[in-house]
């Protein structure tokens, strides 16, 4: 009973990340294009790094929500752990840079340490 359920909950984590993945995507592309301002730290400048670093978790985020709702463990308990980095890497690159805190990243941040969690309780 325990594994059903630590599997559902790993397949509603992965459809989050799906969402959060796009979100992220629609609205750092709206933000480029200058249709959006204060939202994203480093997007109104448009400092390459962070940039690509949002566009990096967007992705990986997608990828990891289609592999969690697969339940394909190894996959998301990898997938987990690089967004988990990449997060971490962009708030303190953030911080260092501008002396600011993207609530996305924590996000990405706070979603792949609950599937790489989930993915190694469940294996």
């Amino acid at each position: 009973m325990g594994n059903n359920n630590n599997s559902g909950v790993l397949k509603f984590f992965g459809v989050l990340m799906i969402l959060f993945g796009l979100i992220y995507a629609i609205l750092g592309t709206v933000a480029l294009m200058g249709k959006l301002g204060g939202v994203f730290p480093g997007h109104d400048a448009q400092e390459t790094l962070i940039v690509v670093l949002a566009y990096v978790v967007a992705v990986l985020a997608i990828i990891c929500g289609v592999v969690c709702v697969k339940g394909i463990l190894g996959a998301c308990r990898v997938c987990g752990l690089v967004i988990a980095a990449l997060g971490l890497v962009s708030l303190i690159w953030l911080q260092v840079t501008q002396d600011t805190f993207s609530i996305f990243d924590c996000i990405a941040l706070v979603l792949g340490v609950a599937i790489f969690y989930l993915a190694g309780k469940k294996n």
